[in-house]
C-alpha cells in the first residue's frame, strides 16, 4: 500500500496540494483524475519521489517514509513512468531497459543475459513481437512508451506509477497499454495513473481520487460512479452539456470546395465546407483524413483536382500561401510545430499579426509597436481563456489545455475565414476541451468556415455540422448531424463488420446538385 496523510505542496504562493489524503490499495489500479492544475501529477510526483512535500507525509506499508528522490523510491519497490520519456534513442530498446544496472559477468556486459531478462519482462506485459535490437528512435512513440513500461520492470517494483502514459497516443494505439496495466495488475502489481481520458478512468480503474484546485474532491471506486459526477467532482459544477447547443446555421456560401483533389496518400476528394459550418473529418490513423487537413492547409500540394478558397482556384504551395487565401491550421503538436515554448504568450499570439499585410502593430519603421501589442494580445487571451492570463508568461510554462488555447487565440487575432483544427483536444482536460468546443461554436456563429480532424468520434459527433468520414485514403461517406451514431461511426471508420449503409449529406440551405459533390467519391 501506497498513500498520503494531510499532504500538502507549495510552489510559492501557489498551493499545488491541499491536505489531501489518499490510500492506493495493493494490486489494484487507481486512477487520479482533474483538470490541468488540480494537483494530480504533483501528487503522483510526491509518492514517486519526485517532488518533496512542503507538509503531511508520505504513507508506505502502512508506515512514513521520505524519500531521498526517484532512486530511493525505486529501491524501496516504487516505480514511476514519466509522460516524457527518457530514453536515448541512438541506442536499443535492450540497452535502454537496463541502462545504468546492467547484467555483468567477470565485469563485463553480458548481452546474452541482458536481452533474455528484458524479452521475459516484455512479455510479462503480453507484447513480445517489439523488436528491442532497434534503435528507440525508430520504434513508433506506442512501442518506445513499451520499453519505457519495461525499463521500469527491470528494477522490480511493487508499485507504478503512470503519469498520462497515453497522452501522445491515439485511442487506437492506447488499447494493448491499457491492456498491460490490467495484466500488471492481475500479476500483484498496485497501478495508479493519471488521464485525462475519462473512458480510460472507467475502463480500467478499480478505484478514482478526484482532485480539484490541489483538493481532494471525490475517492471512492469506480463502479460507484458515472460520467456527470466524475465531470462535477472535476469541475466543480454539473456539466449538463459537453458540447455547446449551436445558435446559428451554416450559410448557403461555399468557402472551401474540393473537386476530385488529390495527394500523395489520398484519393480524388469532392467536399465542401460552407461559411458557419463545422466540418468533422473522421477516420482511423492513416485514414487521408489529417491529409486533406494539410492539403486545404498548404502542408502538402494538390497533386491533381481543384481547390477553390470562395469564387478562386487557389494553388497552396505553403501554410503562408494559405493564411494570404484566408486559412489557417493548427497543427496536433502544438508543442513542437504550434508553439515557440521558450517565447512569451504575447509573442506566440501576435506572430500570425505581424506578418499580415499593413498590420497595425508594425511601425513603419519596422519596430513592433510594444503597447498596441500588449492590448492586442490582453484582449486575445481573455477571449482564448487563457490561465493566467499573463501574457509575457513563457509558453512551455503552460498547461496543455492553455498551450492549445494560445494556439487558437493567435487566430482569433488574425480572423481569418477557415480554421482548421487537427486534434484540437489530445491531452487536455475536460474542462480545457468544454471552453475549446464553446470557441469552435462562437467561430462558427460568427460565419468562419471550421474543419476539425479528430480521433475521438464522439467529440465530432458533439461538435460538428457534418462529418465526412476517411478510410484508407477516401472519403466512405458525409452525414450531417443526427444521421449517424457513434457505434455506426466506429464501424466506418475502422471498416469492422458490415459497413451501415452510407449517406450523402444535406448541408442547410444546399441544393441536390450541391449535396451530389459533397457525397462519396468513386
Amino acid at each position: 500500500m501506497i498513500g498520503a496523510r494531510d499532504l500538502s505542496v507549495r510552489f510559492d504562493t501557489v498551493l499545488a496540494l491541499d491536505g489531501v489524503e489518499i490510500e492506493i490499495a495493493p494490486g489494484t489500479i487507481h486512477a487520479l483524475a482533474g483538470q490541468n492544475g488540480s494537483g494530480k501529477s504533483t501528487l503522483l510526483k510526491v509518492l514517486g519521489g519526485v517532488q518533496r512535500p512542503t507538509a503531511g507525509e508520505v504513507v508506505l506499508d502502512g508506515e512514513p517514509i521520505s524519500f531521498g528522490g526517484p532512486a530511493d523510491a525505486a529501491r524501496r519497490g516504487v516505480g514511476m513512468v514519466f509522460q516524457e520519456l527518457s530514453l536515448f534513442g541512438h541506442l536499443s530498446g535492450y540497452a535502454n531497459i537496463f541502462i545504468g544496472h546492467e547484467p555483468r559477468r567477470f565485469g563485463l556486459l553480458n548481452r546474452r543475459e541482458l536481452q533474455a531478462r528484458s524479452r521475459a519482462l516484455l512479455s510479462e506485459l503480453g507484447m513480445p513481437d517489439i523488436d528491442l535490437a532497434r534503435a528507440v528512435s525508430e520504434l513508433t512513440v506506442a512501442e518506445q512508451q513499451v520499453v519505457e513500461i519495461v525499463k521500469c520492470l527491470s528494477h522490480s517494483p511493487r508499485i507504478i506509477l503512470f503519469d498520462e502514459p497515453t497522452a501522445s497516443l491515439t485511442s487506437r494505439e492506447a488499447v494493448p497499454l491499457l491492456t498491460a496495466m490490467r495484466r500488471l495488475r492481475d500479476q500483484g502489481y498496485t497501478i495508479a495513473f493519471v488521464s485525462h481520458r475519462l473512458e480510460e478512468v472507467f475502463d480500467v480503474a478499480d478505484r478514482v481520487t478526484v482532485l480539484r484546485d490541489g483538493q481532494l474532491t471525490w475517492d471512492g471506486a469506480t463502479r460507484d460512479l458515472d460520467q456527470p459526477s466524475l465531470l462535477e467532482a472535476m469541475l466543480g459544477r454539473p456539466l449538463d452539456e459537453l458540447y455547446p447547443t449551436r445558435r446559428a446555421q451554416p450559410q448557403a456560401e461555399v468557402a472551401v470546395r474540393l473537386e476530385q483533389a488529390r495527394c500523395d496518400g489520398l484519393a480524388p476528394v469532392d467536399l465542401e465546407i460552407r461559411a458557419g459550418e463545422i466540418v468533422g473529418l473522421a477516420g482511423a490513423v492513416g485514414s487521408g483524413s489529417s491529409l486533406v487537413a494539410e492539403m486545404i492547409g498548404g502542408l502538402r500540394r494538390v497533386k491533381e483536382g481543384r481547390l477553390i478558397v470562395g469564387d478562386r482556384e487557389r494553388k497552396l504551395r505553403n501554410p503562408a500561401a494559405a493564411l494570404r487565401a484566408g486559412i489557417a491550421y493548427m497543427p496536433e503538436d502544438r508543442r513542437t510545430d504550434g508553439l515557440f515554448q521558450q517565447l512569451s504568450i504575447a509573442t506566440n499570439m501576435s506572430m500570425p499579426l505581424m506578418a499580415a499585410d499593413h498590420s497595425p502593430l508594425v511601425a513603419r519603421s519596422g519596430f513592433v509597436r510594444r503597447r498596441a501589442e500588449r492590448d492586442v494580445v490582453l484582449a486575445g487571451v481573455q477571449q482564448a481563456g487563457v490561465r493566467p492570463p499573463d501574457p509575457f508568461r513563457a509558453a512551455g510554462l503552460l498547461s496543455g489545455g492553455n498551450q492549445q488555447k494560445v494556439v487558437l487565440g493567435r487566430w482569433f487575432l488574425r480572423d481569418l475565414p477557415c480554421l482548421i483544427m487537427n486534434n484540437p483536444t489530445v491531452g487536455i482536460d475536460v474542462g480545457s476541451k468544454a471552453e475549446i468546443y464553446r470557441q469552435i461554436a462562437e467561430l462558427a456563429d460568427s460565419g468562419h468556415a471550421v474543419i476539425v480532424v479528430s480521433s475521438y468520434n464522439d467529440e465530432l459527433l458533439g461538435i460538428a455540422d457534418r462529418i465526412a468520414v476517411f478510410r484508407e485514403g477516401a472519403i466512405v461517406g458525409s452525414y450531417r448531424r443526427g444521421e449517424v451514431g457513434e457505434r455506426e461511426l466506429a464501424l466506418l471508420t475502422l471498416g469492422a463488420g458490415d459497413d451501415p449503409a452510407p449517406t450523402t449529406a444535406r448541408p442547410t440551405g444546399g441544393s441536390d446538385a450541391q449535396d451530389a459533390r459533397i457525397g462519396h467519391t468513386g
